[in-house]
Parts: C-alpha cells; structure tokens; sequence
C-alpha cells in the first residue's frame, strides 16, 4: 500500500505512555469528538455477542474495548509494541498481533471476520492507498455479510478542511487526510458499497462493504 508519510515506530511508541491521557483531555485537533467518533464506529458496526472483530491499528484499545463489552471476539494490530502492552493490559482475553500495514499481512490473521474496524490510521495513506487497502481488506478478509467501519481524520471537502486548517494554526498537521467529495466517488468506482457519517469538526466514519 501506498504511504505518503514515513510514520514510524518514533513517534508512536514513546507516545503509549501518554495516549489515553491525550485523548481524553485534548477536545482539539487531533482528538476533537475523540470519544463520539469511537462511540459511531460500534454503532455502525452493530456488533452482536459472538462476533469475529478486527481492530486494525488498535493503539491503546480503546476502540476494542467498546467490542469487548459487547462480547464480541477481538482480534488486534499495532505497529507499535508500547501500545500493543497497553492494549493486552484492557484486553487480556484479545488475540494480538504486532503488524505494520505497509507490511505483508500476517499469517495469524488469515481468516475472515464480521467486522473489520480502524481509528485515526488511514490518513497516513494517499488516496489510492486508501482505496486499494479497503479493497483488499473486503475482499479477502470480510465475510460475506462483513462490514469495513472505518474512522479517522476527514472533512467534507477541501475548502472544509482548509478554513479548518487556518482556525487551528500551529496544530495543524498536513497530512493526506480524507475528503468525502473525493474518497466517496473512489470507493464507488472500486465497486464498494459506502456510506459516510462527518462526527467532528475534523473526524467522520466510513463503512463500507461489498
């Protein structure tokens, strides 16, 4: 897959220490409605007890957690090895693999889930990395009835997030994040089925399915 950034193991690992801590008091760029996009990503994905879940990109959890209530089956991946002990830590009952998405997928995960799931990772790839990751994921990982619930750092268009970019100053961070105008009529012409909900100022949720 594509990345158009050299995220890396830096910047993320000594971040675990700190991460749920951010979120949970930072109401700014990135984080703002922290709580409420994770909260639309379950509720999209309408888990029921029993279900094979994936959290791709899981950080800390706290996406999982939300599947763990509901007694769903989780599956979990992290490039980073920090966050994947803070994870284990909520999670005991969790399945974890330590997996970069740039990376070949690992043999541990080759089986299919109901759902899929993923938090603030997908903005580190261009657009056609976007596109061709959900592709592979729905193809060869979903079950038939199987949805890809995606949330991360998204605006409506461009002249949404530039004005957005201009009131945060300094926090603004450029990177390929999504543009519904753009990464809607993308997916549709990947034969991807695709609904998009905006949550935030700066955040909204995609699911997707065949």
């Amino acid at each position: 897959m594509t990345s158009s950034d050299t995220f890396s193991h830096d910047e993320f690992d000594p971040w675990a220490k700190s991460y749920d801590h951010d979120v949970s008091t930072l109401n700014k760029f990135p984080f703002a409605g922290y709580e409420q996009v994770l909260n639309t990503v379950v509720k999209l994905s309408a888990p029921k007890v029993g279900m094979y879940v994936l959290d791709i990109g899981t950080g800390t959890g706290n996406l999982a957690l939300r599947f763990a209530e509901r007694r769903c089956e989780l599956w979990c991946t992290d490039f980073s090895e920090p966050m994947l002990e803070k994870a284990r830590e909520k999670l005991p009952q969790a399945h974890f693999v330590l997996h970069d998405l740039r990376a070949n997928w690992p043999a541990e995960l080759e089986r299919l889930f109901d759902r899929i799931v993923s938090a603030y990772v997908f903005h580190h790839f261009d657009l056609n990395g976007k596109v061709n990751l959900c592709k592979e994921l729905v193809a060869r990982h979903l079950t038939p009835n199987g949805k890809l619930v995606i949330a991360d750092l998204s605006f409506q268009n461009q002249k949404k997030m530039d004005a957005f970019a201009d009131s945060v100053g300094e926090l603004w961070e450029a990177e390929p994040y999504w543009l519904a105008e753009e990464s809607l009529p993308a997916l549709e012409n990947a034969n991807l089925n695709v609904n998009y909900v905006q949550v935030s100022i700066c955040a909204g949720v995609y699911r997707i399915s065949v």
